[in-house]
């Protein structure tokens, strides 16, 4: 088992312990394992030697070899500890960008991810759609569990 796969066992166990059946966990033929959350656009999965931490349809891939796999780890953490926010933008009917973003305490906002078309309907005027997901753990009850994560 590498550490990617290692890591990921170590977050499920915390999610699965402290979410219950909330924690949905699958495993592909191809051995990529991901665990989602109900009713929540969290999801993360380890795949190829890569941890992958992702909010709806946006993801990032993290791994040693990328030298970033405790970034992933706390992104992850700080997902489901912090109010996420969902910015779209429409044009007409459609969504034609998204951008996600974790707001933290003291109200700082960190783009994790943005998608867009290029195909659009750019004539139209521009409205927003702006969604708050509440956190879903609080920081302290997991606190000591993933500074152990970080540490070995």
């Amino acid at each position: 088992m590498n550490r990617n796969q290692k890591k990921f066992e170590e977050i499920k166990k915390i999610l699965i312990e402290k979410l219950g059946d909330r924690a949905e966990y699958l495993k592909d033929e191809d051995g990529t394992e991901s665990l989602a959350i109900k009713n929540s656009e969290f999801w993360i999965s380890t795949t190829f030697g890569e941890l992958v931490v992702g909010y709806g349809s946006h993801h990032t891939h993290f791994s040693e070899e990328f030298e970033n796999l405790d970034d992933g780890i706390v992104q992850a953490f700080d997902l489901l500890t912090n109010r996420v926010r969902t910015t779209n933008y429409i044009k007409g009917n459609t969504v034609f960008k998204t951008v996600v973003e974790i707001e933290y305490p003291d109200a700082t906002l960190v783009n994790i991810g943005s998608s867009g078309l290029v195909l659009f309907p750019f004539w139209k005027k521009t409205k927003l759609k702006v969604k708050y997901d509440e956190k879903i753990l609080k920081k302290k009850e997991i606190e000591d569990q993933v500074n152990s994560i970080l540490e070995n």
